[in-house]
């Protein structure tokens, strides 16, 4: 019995250690990736030059899911196919169009296949905003 408590008291101090070490190292990630945003902003606003972050294009593809599903008239029941089938394309630096098709609720209840195109732009400081958005049923 003794050495049954001496086991789980081991184990709960061994998972707390773990749980500790993930969030001192969250911490630090985040601390870290502050002082290199700021560095790159002071740099950029010194220099006056305009960068783009790099975005994959699976982010591209959700950031315009986003998009999409906002304005379906049922989102929470909006079913995206997996992401390599969206077609992510470049239009140029910080521009790209996304196309794929959502499953959603109508005002009916049915389920109907959409087909999307959205036109999306990244702005220097990373954010992604909306440029068009086309939706066909």
């Amino acid at each position: 019995m003794r050495i049954k408590i001496i086991l789980i008291a081991a184990a709960a101090v061994f998972i707390g250690i773990k749980i500790y070490n993930k969030y001192v190292e969250k911490k630090s990630f985040e601390t870290t990736m502050k002082e290199i945003v700021t560095e790159r902003e002071k740099f950029r606003n010194k220099e006056k030059i305009e960068t783009y972050s790099y975005l994959s294009n699976d982010e591209i593809a959700i950031a315009g899911q986003k998009f999409v599903e906002k304005n379906l008239k049922a989102p929470s029941t909006a079913q995206f196919p997996p992401l390599f089938k969206s077609s992510v394309k470049k239009i140029k630096s910080g521009h790209y169009s996304v196309s794929s098709y959502v499953d959603s609720q109508n005002e009916f209840g049915a389920m109907i296949r959409s087909n999307y195109i959205v036109e999306l732009k990244q702005t220097t400081d990373g954010k992604i905003s909306l440029i068009n958005i086309d939706i066909f049923k």
